[in-house]
């Protein structure tokens, strides 16, 4: 037989410790008296697990520490592997009702019979918190068991606590300056879609930060995709976010094991609309008199398609961002909310008859801005009817008046214009993308830096230096 056999000694109560704790570990356990010995048949396999997990409870009434009233305190010794830890249990016995082979008290009055009580507890709470060790897979000592039921072991990390601690230093970083409004509202956002997924996949409000694994990142990125239709680009966004914040724990020592480990985001290049001059033409053209709201919101657009100001520019253009020069020109100059670079942009008839039409608007004389903006969501909603009624095939944002503004630029050579692409939005990515659909020149694309340095390098000689360094 390869089974090994192994006699355990009971002594009063401990054989239902014994007892319980085996079968807590799936082992076989036979009594063969009520009162003698429990004989245990172990199979090779579980000998490892009882030897480093089985432990034993000892109950002491010490009197060396005997109280003021010749009580002795009752104390408990937790034996693991022979490691030894004792604590006291804020109980005390009278000597001659103390019984130690038994392990209690003997006595029959009401206190006697509460104490004996209060020490099954203990031995039931032990039990309980070396089960729940065990089947987690955690290491067992004196200490732990004691710290468990005395309630000191630190807790763990939870996911969303560490995502609203990170949070609190990007909401630092956007009050500052040096994050955008939308990009912490999306970290903010992040939190509540983690908090949904656990619920609908987990049926929990949050998990311990080190129990973050590759298959919850796979179940997150597919959750945001299915449920919150994200694109691409916005899953992967999200992602990031939580890979972040999961090298914040580990740089913490919350957790140990980095789930996107080996894990590669791919973006998708997005191909940007723009609208030719005709259709802006159309645009520009129409009578919406008879609808204002309307009319503000093709006024906003026509705005970004002549300054490149993103949409949350143009809603916090200011009249103090607007100065004019020695030479009586009239210039924007204002920070951009995403980079937070500083652009320099000349003020066009078109945008300077719009801020006119718009001074004595309400919302124009309280918030002291240029144009009366409303959301970003609306906006977009009504440039529909702007486009159709424009009859306009396109799908219109407000972003794509940045893009038209930037093509049209480029492909009229008109001058103003350019320089004022090159100082808002000096970006590689982003020229990549205004490259892709700008217009031909005698059937080849049109070179940005080639322009720079016929078209712009006679009257801005003092920008080419930045141009060259950027482009």
């Amino acid at each position: 037989m390869n089974n090994v056999r192994k006699f355990l000694p009971v002594h009063g109560s401990v054989h239902r410790i014994c007892d319980t704790a085996l079968i807590s570990l799936l082992l076989p356990v036979v009594k063969l008296g009520e009162n003698d010995y429990i004989y245990v048949t172990i199979k090779p396999q579980f000998q490892t697990m009882l030897h480093d997990s089985y432990f034993t409870l000892s109950f002491i009434a010490r009197k060396a520490r005997a109280l003021r009233n010749g009580e002795y305190p009752i104390f408990v010794r937790i034996t693991v592997s022979g490691q030894i830890s004792e604590m006291n249990l804020g109980r005390s016995v009278a000597p001659e009702n103390w019984d130690q082979k038994r392990a209690m008290s003997k006595g029959r009055s009401r206190r006697d019979l509460e104490l004996n009580k209060y020490i099954e507890v203990v031995k039931a709470r032990f039990l309980e918190i070396h089960n729940i060790l065990v089947r987690e897979g955690k290491m067992v000592n004196p200490k732990i068991l004691r710290d468990h039921f005395l309630g000191t072991v630190e807790k763990p990390k939870m996911l969303c606590e560490v995502f609203r601690m990170a949070n609190e230093q990007r909401r630092a970083e956007y009050e500052r300056g040096d994050m955008g409004k939308a990009t912490y509202e999306r970290w903010v956002r992040c939190v509540t879609y983690l908090e949904e997924f656990m619920e609908l996949t987990q049926n929990v409000a949050d998990i311990p930060v080190r129990d973050v694994t590759k298959g919850f990142v796979q179940d997150f990125e597919h959750f945001l995709r299915m449920n919150k239709k994200a694109a691409n680009n916005t899953a992967v966004r999200y992602l990031r976010y939580l890979k972040n914040v999961m090298q914040y724990a580990i740089a913490n020592k919350w957790a140990t094991e980095d789930p996107f480990l080996g894990k590669r985001f791919k973006r998708t290049i997005a191909d940007r609309e723009a609208l030719t001059e005709a259709e802006l033409k159309r645009m520009m053209d129409l009578d919406l008199k008879d609808y204002p709201r309307v009319e503000a919101v093709r006024d906003t657009f026509v705005f970004c398609c002549f300054t490149g100001l993103a949409f949350c520019d143009i809603k916090s253009l200011k009249c103090s961002d607007i100065t004019t020069d020695a030479d009586g020109r009239m210039w924007i100059r204002k920070h951009r909310e995403k980079t937070g670079e500083l652009s320099v942009i000349p003020l066009l008839d078109v945008p300077r008859r719009l801020i006119e039409k718009y001074r004595n608007h309400p919302k124009v004389l309280l918030e002291d801005v240029v144009l009366p903006v409303i959301s970003n969501q609306r906006l977009n909603a009504y440039l529909k009817e702007v486009a159709d009624l424009a009859k306009i095939n396109r799908h219109l944002t407000s972003h794509i008046g940045r893009h038209t503004f930037a093509t049209l630029s480029l492909s009229n050579h008109y001058l103003r214009p350019k320089l004022r692409f090159l100082m808002v939005e000096i970006n590689p990515d982003f020229i990549q993308k205004i490259k892709r659909i700008i217009s031909y020149e005698n059937g080849s694309p049109c070179s940005i830096k080639s322009f720079v340095n016929n078209v712009l390098a006679e009257h801005f000689e003092r920008y080419k230096a930045i141009i060259d360094k950027r482009l």
